[in-house]
């Protein structure tokens, strides 16, 4: 039986031999927190972010409404995807888009990713990868991409950029894409922002039939953005500048994300 001059030095002891698992688990806690805050450009729904999931498996499940202004230009979209880590800041993603009104379909697509530079080890985050969609910009003879995103936070505001170059699979075309996102982190969880998409054709398909309008589209509008644990859910409203038409009109999505 411990004498009371030895319990000191058994609560001592016990105290040393837990300190480094408190330590650690602290330590845990602090990247944990770091890398999501650093992966905040996944609220931006019309840009890809600079960063791999924070967590092994990422599902997004989005919603999109379009109008043009005169039905020219006019869609309405549900969209499921599912990226995940298969390798240290090596991602592949799978998913579809169900198009309803201009460029309907199903439109499949898949995704590789890798992020070379992480903004914890070197001051910002950057990633490239490759990406086929059944459905163009332009046309729906399929068309494969490449990308490359770069973010960075400077404690409570975010940047990202996008530059894409997508040429089609089956038909002679091809397309350049610019994507912009500023955002502002109130607290650990809450987000706001603006985001914008800038897309311009650079070689058209032989035989199409030029429009009398603009030749480039863009999306454009400002966006909430909640963590709620597992949970991301991010909402965009704005406007929308569509392709071969002078007019213009409101742009809304939606986006639920799953991070396990």
């Amino acid at each position: 039986m411990p004498t009371s001059q030895s319990l000191p030095s058994l609560v001592l002891a016990a105290g040393l031999s837990l300190a480094p698992a408190v330590v650690l688990a602290e330590d845990t806690t602090t990247t944990e927190l770091e890398q999501n805050l650093n992966s905040m450009d996944r609220f931006f729904t019309l840009s890809e972010s600079a960063a791999t999931p924070p967590t092994d498996v990422r599902a997004e499940t989005g919603g999109s409404a379009r109008e043009g202004g005169t039905g020219v230009g006019d869609s309405y979209g549900i969209s499921q995807r599912v990226e995940m880590n298969v390798l240290e800041h090596l991602s592949l993603r799978a998913g579809g888009e169900l198009r309803m009104g201009t460029g309907k379909g199903f439109s499949p697509e898949a995704q590789v990713k890798y992020q070379f530079f992480n903004q914890a080890a070197d001051g910002l985050n950057a990633s490239a990868g490759v990406r086929y969609k059944q459905l163009g910009f332009a046309s729906d003879g399929g068309e494969a991409e490449v990308f490359l995103a770069a973010g960075k936070r400077w404690g409570q505001l975010l940047g990202t950029a996008n530059f894409v170059a997508g040429t089609g699979v089956s038909k002679r075309e091809a397309d350049l894409e610019g994507h912009v996102g500023l955002g502002y982190l109130l607290g650990e969880k809450l987000i706001v922002g603006v985001n914008t998409r800038f897309q311009q054709e650079v070689v058209d398909e032989p035989g199409e039939v030029k429009g009398t309008g603009r030749e480039f589209e863009m999306l454009s509008g400002g966006l909430v953005g909640y963590s709620w644990g597992p949970v991301d859910l991010s909402a965009l409203a704005g406007w929308y500048f569509p392709r071969k038409t002078m007019t213009s009109g409101p742009l809304a999505q939606l986006q639920l994300g799953l991070n396990f």
